[in-house]
């Protein structure tokens, strides 16, 4: 079955006569003047003229010399007798819609729109690059401003921790495919998971189509519609026995007090319920330096830090941004 074909309208520019038929009116009854393609419009539902028996050729061309539109078979121009050799086809109304404004002009103020749009993003563009550019090199002049200080050593501090873990039941949650092989007490409960896209019929709206030739023609499009659909999984939850932190056991002191790691007192050993294991040692040995009265600190390793005798003079760098560089110090006489 053919599509069914309708007559476009057209304004006419010279008297102002509306709604003048595509097809059949190739010139103005009112004043003569021939159809300008460019005035083309489609039609409102309540002005649409079907077009019977209508012979499609392609689309109407545009006499090189005088711009006259010519059915697309015409040899010669029937504005000025010019041959139609290398004429170019008739510009086609988008869109579908009713009664639309002036292309020309649209395509003018779009143009222009676009200009001002493309001007703007390079305006925010520049200055968004410059703002990064100047924050980078504040950044960068901070990190290179760097002095040399004098320091002296005025304290040593070391702090040694023992992290002490017990046994006990903990309350956990998770898909069931991913529950532990050691779960107990579970509850299974069934909850969305995911979703997923299911078809649900089709959307479908008609198209007008401009012919070229001073008609359009209609179609209906579908596209396929989806629901999403929620996908249901079990989810648990259940009880394990696990090793925990549950306190720790710190040791301080200075230069003078050796080390030592603190005693820990465990309630139970074991790996029963309460029971409880020494876990993770961690250990901090910090010098503190006099910087013209300000105090600055540095953690290293134990032999570095036992090497840095009180009172004595060490130069170093300090940056606005990073502090102290406590790798690039050297000893004073």
């Amino acid at each position: 079955m053919d599509e069914p074909v309708y007559e476009m309208l057209w304004d006419c520019e010279f008297c102002s006569t509306r709604k003048l038929l595509g097809k059949t009116h190739r010139y103005c009854p009112n004043c003569g003047a021939p159809q300008n393609p460019a005035k083309r419009y489609f039609p409102t539902e309540e002005e649409k003229i079907a077009v019977e028996e209508h012979e499609y050729h392609g689309a109407d061309r545009l006499c090189v010399a005088c711009r006259t539109a010519n059915h697309a078979k015409t040899k010669f121009c029937v504005g000025c007798g010019g041959p139609m050799e290398g004429a170019k086809s008739v510009a086609l109304v988008s869109g579908g819609g009713p009664e639309g404004p002036d292309r020309a002009a649209m395509a003018e103020v779009k143009e222009w729109e676009k200009r001002e749009h493309a001007g703007k993003l390079k305006l925010a563009a520049k200055a968004g690059a410059g703002l990064l550019v100047l924050a980078a090199l504040v950044l960068l002049g901070l990190r290179l401003s760097s002095k040399e200080v004098e320091l002296s050593v005025n304290g040593h501090h070391w702090e040694r921790e023992i992290e002490v873990e017990s046994f006990r039941t903990m309350k956990e949650t998770s898909w069931c495919d991913s529950m532990p092989l050691d779960a107990y007490d579970v509850l299974r409960t069934r909850e969305v998971r995911s979703h997923e896209s299911v078809p649900d019929g089709e959307d479908c709206k008609t198209v007008r189509k401009d012919r070229g030739d001073g008609t359009f023609s209609e179609e209906e499009q579908c596209a396929p519609r989806y629901r999403q659909e929620p996908v249901y999984d079990h989810r648990c939850r259940y009880s394990v026995d696990r090793w925990a932190r549950a306190r720790s056991e710190n040791a301080r002191g200075g230069l003078s007090d050796p080390p030592a790691w603190p005693k820990v007192r465990l309630k139970r050993e074991g790996a029963c319920e309460g029971c409880e294991r020494e876990g993770a040692r961690k250990e901090r040995f910090t010098v503190a330096f006099d910087d013209k009265g300000k105090t600055r600190t540095c953690l290293f390793g134990e032999d570095r830090w036992r090497s840095m005798a009180p009172g004595s003079k060490w130069k170093g760098k300090v940056n606005r941004l990073t502090g102290l560089d406590c790798s690039g110090l050297t000893s004073l006489p």
